[in-house]
């Protein structure tokens, strides 16, 4: 009996291996297509086989195979919110691409990453599909630029940045059409759909959504066909059609049901309420939007629960129970806080830790700097003691005879001479570099410590105009680099630094502090006429038009405003944190605007009190 039960587990241990192998070898050897279909008609049933391969050694000798499935894998597991299986596939997606120097890897990892931040309602999200659609946009193939152009397109319309999204989608349809790709096409199509829904045009957005079925069925593709007709039965509720939109969210959620998709699924059942209230079935209505939000609850759907919750206490108060209708909307309310908050400490702290690191950059260019400075003096040292011995040697043969001495001496002071004007030239000329900024030719960070200490230095006893300090920084500067590159960056602010010139002139002299943040000095300038300076400044590169530049480019800066009053700002570093104080208040209440520094506690507290949650 012993032996017997031994060889029973022998066995059922070789199936168990037999049915793992069974499935890796099915996972490796499933096309891109097949996997494509998989992610969503049958998305954890992907994710199973991938895994088993992966675990399995099937990909050992096809990274390209390998990459393909983590793809697809990512996006299964996006479409039934797996967080594990999307954070696994972007893990492996980065150590192929660092590993084998495989840039597309890097980049569906970063689209993945940003589909799931996106998804949490983090906007970060669009920029980590910025950085992933760099690596693509001069690819070679014109295949991955498509997909490139396409899921930053994606992204910013599950951003909500429709106006953004839209010519990108044009561009990535319009790429899909020359490489005959219907189903990318489609694609194409859906999110141009969901932009023209998001900004109202619900005509518009259903002959997108129609485009997009039709391609679907064309290539045979149900689930997708039956996804994006929940998206058209949205389009004829707003079109007073609930009939017809009744039929194509049932449709779907049936599908979505059998496939996973809990998330798409409570969707169409969402659909399904309001179609079955505009319909005047307001029981099942009420019912069906009940069972809904339970469902949402039980999964923690913070971002799809809130507007369930406000279409619940809509219902609810239309059919007089006002009760359940308060408790739905405060309900609705506190998940949004709660999500919002969560959402702003993440990017908070993201946004810290680029700065540090950005700070820490700085520190290291300036090293770098004062040592180059270094090495140049120390350079000019040797030469001129080489030139120094050169001129004792020439020196000794002038006692040949009284000629050639004469002769020699005055070679020697005419080189002397020189020497000395090239030694003023350069030392004038290191000077100059070590306070100026060599990008816009204004005074740099040292210049303009040496000029404010040297101004505060100089005693004068006329109080009636004090000194005015004038800091300002270009408002969301960093989305011009990012967006428009950083060699457009730099002439934006070259641009903008003349501009600046003329409307200063003699009031005051100009000076970089360190990225796009500069400073004015102003000399017994008083507050009024540097009240106005700064309006005058803020209003010039408001109208400034900028060449070559794309018609949606808007450069604006923030201003804060102190005096050295001897008091509160009584030395170089307590006069510009005073207007480093006022001008995070001009960005705290809006941007494009002069804060003076006095005013910095009341105008913070304005700003708190209306502040809306976001990027």
């Amino acid at each position: 009996m012993a032996r017997h039960g031994g060889g029973m587990g022998k066995l059922l241990l070789a199936l168990v291996l037999w049915g793992m192998l069974a499935a890796a070898w099915a996972a490796a050897g499933l096309s891109p297509v097949a996997m494509r279909t998989l992610s969503v008609s049958d998305p954890h049933g992907l994710i199973a086989k991938v895994r088993a391969a992966l675990d399995s050694g099937a990909y050992l000798n096809d990274p390209g195979g390998e990459r393909e499935a983590l793809w697809w894998m990512g996006h299964a597991g996006v479409n039934v919110s797996d967080d594990a299986a999307v954070t696994e596939a972007v893990a492996r997606l980065k150590s192929l691409g660092s590993v084998g120097h495989d840039k597309l890897a890097q980049s569906y990892a970063g689209f993945l990453t940003a589909d799931l931040r996106i998804a949490r309602g983090d906007g970060g999200g669009v920029s980590d599909a910025l950085q992933a659609a760099a690596l693509q946009l001069d690819s070679p193939d014109p295949a991955h630029r498509a997909l490139a152009k396409f899921q930053l397109c994606d992204a910013y319309s599950m951003a909500g940045q429709y106006h953004h999204s839209q010519p990108l989608c044009q561009q990535a349809e319009a790429a899909f059409v020359a490489l005959h790709d219907d189903w990318n096409q489609a694609q194409a199509l859906n999110d141009e759909g969901n932009n023209a829904y998001g900004l109202g045009d619900y005509a518009k957005a259903g002959t997108f959504y129609q485009q997009a079925r039709a391609l679907y069925d064309k290539v045979g593709d149900h689930s997708q066909m039956l996804m994006v007709g929940d998206n058209l039965a949205q389009v004829y509720l707003k079109q007073g059609k609930p009939s017809q939109a009744i039929v194509l969210s049932r449709a779907s959620l049936a599908d979505e049901r059998a496939a996973g998709r809990e998330f798409d699924a409570l969707n169409s059942q969402y659909d399904i309420a309001r179609a079955l209230d505009a319909m005047g079935r307001h029981k099942g209505a009420m019912d069906l939007i009940a069972s809904t939000v339970d469902e949402a609850r039980k999964a923690h759907l913070d971002t799809e629960l809130p507007d369930l919750l406000q279409e619940q206490s809509r219902m609810a108060e239309r059919d007089g129970n006002l009760k359940l209708a308060l408790a739905s909307s405060r309900e609705a309310f506190a998940v949004m806080h709660k999500h919002w908050s969560d959402s702003l400490n993440s990017q908070q702290a993201e946004l810290a830790a680029r700065y540090a690191a950005r700070e820490k950059e700085i520190r290291i260019r300036e090293l770098e700097r004062n040592n180059q400075i270094k090495n140049l003096k120390l350079q000019a040292a040797q030469a001129d003691v080489e030139r120094n011995a050169m001129q004792l040697r020439r020196q000794r043969t002038t006692l040949v005879a009284v000629l050639v001495a004469t002769t020699g001496l005055v070679v020697g002071l005419v080189s002397l001479l020189l020497l000395l004007r090239s030694q003023w030239r350069h030392a004038r000329e290191l000077r100059r570099q070590a306070l100026e900024d060599p990008l816009t030719g204004v005074d740099n960070r040292r210049g303009f410590f040496k000029r404010a200490q040297a101004l505060l230095d100089t005693r004068d006893s006329d109080r009636s105009r004090l000194h005015a300090l004038l800091l300002f920084d270009f408002d969301y500067f960093k989305r011009v680099n990012d967006r428009y590159g950083h060699p457009f960056g730099d002439i934006v602010l070259n641009v903008s630094l003349q501009c600046l010139r003329d409307v200063v002139g003699g009031h005051g002299r100009l000076a970089r502090l360190g990225g796009e943040e500069f400073v004015v000095l102003c000399p017994h300038l008083g507050g009024t006429a540097a009240l106005q300076l700064a309006e005058d400044m803020r209003a010039a590169i408001c109208a400034l038009v900028f060449p070559n530049a794309p018609e949606e480019l808007c450069v604006t800066i923030s201003i804060g405003m102190a005096l050295f009053d001897g008091t509160r700002c009584h030395d170089v570093g307590s006069w510009l944190r005073a207007a480093d104080d006022a001008m995070y208040a001009a960005k705290a209440r809006g941007r494009d605007q002069v804060v003076v520094a006095h005013r910095v506690n009341q105008l913070l507290n304005q700003a708190g009190a209306t502040a809306q949650p976001g990027g």
